[in-house]
């Protein structure tokens, strides 16, 4: 009885630990990343589109003729991204004064910013890649005074996204080329992606 009773209280400590093997282990997944920093790497020219008058022929340059119009497309105005996917949120950074932080919505992987109270696409995002590309479109019009009492029409802007026939003709100055009827009409547009990487 005696060295039963001993048997009993040595087996006890082990049948009370032996319960810690059996506990089920929890998966605990990594908590999802939030913000992003992405730097610039390199850029890729997707599309350049020319008409000229005054046939509004259409032909086709290389990526060096986008040097006259638009210098500076080889580097893009902001070095650094940091997308913040809690806050939504989309700030391009320069490392001046002419930062800027735009709401943000997501779709798959498109990039929508909020710009004057419309949503416009932006880039997109590959979470999978860790990367950020930024689409830029530039677009150039310039039409020739019709008579002695109009003036020069020139209007040149840098937009996010990127620009189609559709955006230019019958929105803007020009319905269709066929009214670049004089010489010196003149017509570019050009979509270039900024590719960015994660820190």
């Amino acid at each position: 009885m005696k060295y039963f009773s001993l048997l009993i209280l040595a087996a006890l400590p082990m049948i009370s630990c032996s319960g810690n093997d059996d506990a089920v282990t929890e998966n605990i997944m990594p908590a999802e990343k939030q913000v992003y920093t992405f730097e610039y790497k390199n850029y890729t020219v997707q599309s350049i589109s020319v008409y000229k008058g005054p046939s509004g022929q259409k032909i086709d340059p290389s990526e060096s003729y986008l040097n006259t119009y638009w210098s500076t497309y080889q580097q893009p105005a902001w070095k650094k991204i940091s997308l913040d996917l809690k806050n939504n949120s989309l700030q391009l950074i320069s490392g001046t004064s002419s930062d800027v932080t735009y709401a943000v919505k997501i779709e798959k992987d498109s990039v929508f910013i909020s710009e004057n109270n419309e949503q416009t696409f932006a880039g997109i995002f590959s979470r999978s890649e860790s990367s950020f590309t930024l689409k830029r479109s530039f677009r150039y019009i310039k039409k020739m005074p019709r008579d002695p009492n109009s003036a020069l029409t020139i209007s040149q802007k840098a937009v996010f996204g990127i620009t189609g026939y559709q955006d230019i003709f019958g929105n803007n100055v020009f319905s269709s080329p066929s009214e670049m009827t004089a010489n010196g009409d003149d017509i570019l547009w050009s979509n270039i992606d900024y590719h960015y990487k994660n820190l």
